[in-house]
């Protein structure tokens, strides 16, 4: 898991030679004004989701993870808290989906809490369960983008 912000995005292009086109969606025009909805950028390999909601309260979210793609979400309006856990600290409470690519968890034990501003991302990979949209101070409404990016 990598926590950060937008600014410090070159430090991590190196990591998977799917990033610079990922952070170039994330930075280049203005995806805070896309309507909701899937982008592709590389085909199944590479696409965004751009997302509008409401925050949730914590005992209301479930913990996923997912096997074939890495999620980078990314805080383009308002404020949230993700959760994050090594999936392996948890129990599966709905086995895989190789269709939809997610997995969810139950019996959290330990956590960290993941504090997202406008501008910030977080990197979640396979073995990091994560907790998104939860509410942080109060219910927000955000927009984020998450773009997948194939393992």
């Amino acid at each position: 898991m990598i926590l950060d912000i937008l600014e410090n995005r070159g430090n991590y292009i190196a990591l998977n030679s799917k990033f610079a086109k990922a952070f170039a969606f994330l930075t280049e025009g203005n995806p805070g004004e896309l309507p909701d909805g899937r982008y592709e950028i590389e085909g199944e390999n590479l696409f965004a989701l751009v997302n509008s909601y409401t925050t949730r309260p914590m005992k209301e979210v479930a913990w996923e993870a997912h096997k074939k793609y890495l999620d980078i979400q990314c805080l383009l309006q308002g404020r949230e808290i993700i959760g994050w856990t090594p999936v392996n600290q948890l129990t599966i409470s709905e086995p895989y989906s190789e269709e939809k690519d997610i997995a969810f968890f139950k019996n959290l034990q330990l956590w960290t809490a993941l504090n997202l501003a406008e501008n910030y991302f977080a990197i979640f990979y396979p073995e990091d369960a994560h907790q998104p949209g939860c509410i942080w101070d109060k219910a927000r409404n955000v927009k984020k983008v998450v773009v997948k990016v194939k393992l």
